[in-house]
Order: structure tokens, then C-alpha cells, then sequence
């Protein structure tokens, strides 16, 4: 199984950050929007449960996407995508969420009924 290692943010004056900071944030706007399919994608080939999408300054603590958040993660992202006029990546980010919603990363055969 291949490692991943989220890319680290490095915020400023953690202590006082708010959350008009970072919705403001075109930085973090870029990191989000390239990181968060690579680490839902990541997440669906390991079978994990959490998409890790980045570690905060060096602290080893990190934001991460439940699976039950990765459609509605990844639709933000196609916002964004339409915004720059890149169609492409929209096509991909479409394609992950169908792949989502047809549960196919999940699916796992138990046994094989022969009877039929």
C-alpha cells in the first residue's frame, strides 16, 4: 500500500485564526480544491474511512473528510474548477462522485453462492 502524507499548511497566529480567515483564504481555496480529490482518491484505494487532506503547521494533528462528506467535498470543488473554466478537472471530480455513489470502492465479496 502506497504512504500518503498530506501536505502541511502553515497558519500565522493560529490563536486568534477565524473562520472568515480562512473562507477568505485564496491560498487555502488553491491547496483545498487540488488536495481534496487526491486525498478522497487516495482514501477510496486504501479503503479508508477519512480522506486526510492536510496537516496543520507541524502539529501532526490534520483536517479530514468523514466518506460521508466526500460527495458534498468534491462538489465544492467542482465550483471552484467552473469558476477557472477547467472543464476537465470538473469531468474528473464528476467522475469520482459517481464512483462514490455507486459504492463500488465498498462493495466486497463475502462468499460465492453456487447454488443457482
Amino acid at each position: 500500500m502506497e504512504q500518503n502524507r498530506p501536505p502541511r499548511a502553515i497558519f500565522e497566529n493560529i490563536g486568534t485564526l477565524t473562520a472568515q480567515d480562512i473562507e477568505a483564504s485564496n491560498i487555502l481555496k488553491g491547496l483545498l480544491k487540488v488536495e481534496v480529490p487526491k486525498a478522497i482518491e487516495y482514501a477510496i484505494q486504501n479503503k479508508k474511512t477519512f480522506a486526510s487532506i492536510f496537516e496543520i503547521n507541524d502539529s501532526n494533528s490534520y483536517i479530514e473528510l468523514h466518506k460521508n462528506q466526500w460527495v458534498s467535498a468534491l462538489e465544492t470543488c467542482i465550483l471552484f474548477y467552473v469558476e477557472e473554466e477547467d472543464y476537465e478537472a470538473c469531468n474528473r471530480m464528476t467522475k469520482l462522485i459517481d464512483l462514490i455513489r455507486s459504492k463500488k470502492f465498498s462493495k466486497v465479496v463475502t462468499h460465492i453462492d453456487k447454488t443457482n
